[in-house]
């Protein structure tokens, strides 16, 4: 089975502005590419950078660290940026122990980096530092104000995607390369696990739709042939109203593409998903959590376990497979809890489901509870992966040697079941949905329902 590597969107972006900006750039997805440390350094010896950005990410940050540290003494005039939830959140204490590093872009880094390098360019950084920066400034660490978010998304142009490797960006779902796009920033909830608002806040702002139809049709399509898109929003149809204008003008132009996107429990609109169907959407991620109310009310999801099986209910009317995720671990969850949500599951019996340890990441409130509690088990950022199946806070009540368990259990009990095999076998008739269901499975076989695992 070919390996999962997700679009790296925000790179795209910062190469964009930069490149339009007039700057000669290098750009990397080194995991992605396969590409070594080595092989970077041949590169950048005759590039000799003068600012780098790096992208940053919980479950790498040691790897990310080490290799900035790598970088700054190999390049030391070079300006050394780091961006991400993850030193957004723990910026003061990223910049305090790691002196290789010269800024951390807090939050969304596109038009902080613009001022950023525009200062650089000068020659001068001024003594405050730069709005949305925690950086050294004449040898102190300063704690900028804030950077107001920027509504004009259009402003930010397109993903520079000729910079990457687009073959290389493969999920099972499609089957086929594809790339992110866009269609708006941030979420108005407060699921107290959720570290979106660290990046791009908690006010929505959407692109204009001529603007996503343009780079679809003459982006995407029109410059690099791909047919294949993960509509990226933290919210795609908080505004039912926004979805429907675009997916008519989808439908309008006769662009023909394949997607998925997400959705919320508590926007169920048939006549939205049946217009995102007609204009190429298969499938709709769901954060379901949790198959207790009591947890659901616990994180602040704002959703009941019914609006969750309405919604499957929905979508399986109106044609569009649904994906729905559950974390096992929240607060309140216990063994009795944890099965409840297993039979939940198989009880609204969606298209698909997984099982996600709830992991706590720095700069939300399931982080602060989970330590404020002493659950935390695990303190190697390495173990902090979203979709995997270690555990890094305790449950009180279950071992944890049981809790490593579980997942794999959890996959067997939904998936393993007559009433899925029916799902399977009436989906596999569709020749694009047998290829997608014989690459999902064998993924999930391998990783959870092998007898040896």
């Amino acid at each position: 089975m070919r390996k999962t590597s997700i679009p790296q969107m925000t790179l795209a972006y910062l190469a964009g502005i930069h490149g339009r900006g007039g700057h000669t750039l290098k750009v990397y997805d080194c995991i992605a590419s396969g590409i070594t440390n080595e092989d970077l350094f041949m590169d950048m010896d005759e590039f000799q950078p003068e600012a780098a950005f790096i992208n940053t990410v919980t479950p790498s940050i040691n790897a990310d660290l080490l290799f900035v540290e790598t970088f700054k003494k190999r390049y030391q005039g070079c300006f050394t940026v780091v961006f991400g939830t993850h030193v957004t959140a723990l910026h003061q204490e990223i910049m305090n122990k790691n002196s290789f590093i010269d800024c951390v872009i807090r939050h969304e880094p596109e038009w902080t980096s613009q001022e950023l390098i525009s200062a650089l360019q000068d020659g001068r950084i001024p003594d405050e530092g730069i709005h949305g920066c925690t950086m050294r400034v004449n040898g102190k660490v300063i704690v900028s104000a804030d950077r107001e978010y920027n509504s004009d998304l259009d402003s930010l142009g397109f993903p520079a995607w000729e910079h990457f490797d687009k073959s290389r960006y493969f999920h099972p779902i499609f089957n086929k390369p594809y790339v992110m796009v866009s269609a708006s920033r941030g979420c108005v909830h407060n699921c107290i696990f959720c570290v979106g608002h660290l990046y791009y806040g908690k006010k929505v702002r959407f692109r204009s739709i001529a603007s996503v139809i343009d780079e679809l049709e003459n982006h995407v399509i029109g410059k690099f042939g791909i047919r294949h898109v993960w509509m990226h929003a933290d919210d795609f149809t908080c505004s039912p109203e926004y979805v429907k204008k675009l997916c008519k003008a989808i439908i309008e132009r006769k662009i023909k593409i394949t997607w998925w996107t997400n959705t919320r429990v508590d926007k169920r609109d048939e006549e939205m998903f049946q217009l995102m169907r007609d204009a190429g959407c298969f499938m709709l991620s769901i954060g379901g959590e949790s198959g207790n109310a009591q947890i659901l009310k616990m994180i602040k999801k704002g959703t009941k376990p019914e609006h969750i099986k309405d919604t499957v209910k929905l979508l399986r009317k109106v044609g569009i497979s649904s994906l729905v995720y559950f974390l096992i671990g929240l607060p309140g969850e216990t063994r009795e809890t944890i099965q409840e949500t297993v039979d939940f599951a198989k009880q609204i019996n969606p298209d698909y489901v997984e099982f996600y340890p709830a992991t706590p990441y720095p700069g939300t409130e399931f982080f602060d509870i989970v330590r404020a509690k002493n659950l935390v088990v695990d303190v190697n950022w390495d173990n902090y992966m979203t979709g995997g199946s270690q555990f890094v806070i305790e449950i009180p009540g279950v071992k944890k040697e049981k809790l490593d368990k579980i997942i794999r259990k959890a996959y067997r009990k939904f998936y393993l079941r007559p009433a899925y095999a029916w799902i399977l076998f009436k989906r596999a008739l569709r020749p694009a949905e047998f290829l997608r269901l014989m690459s999902f499975g064998v993924g999930y076989f391998r990783r959870f329902l092998s007898p040896t695992n």
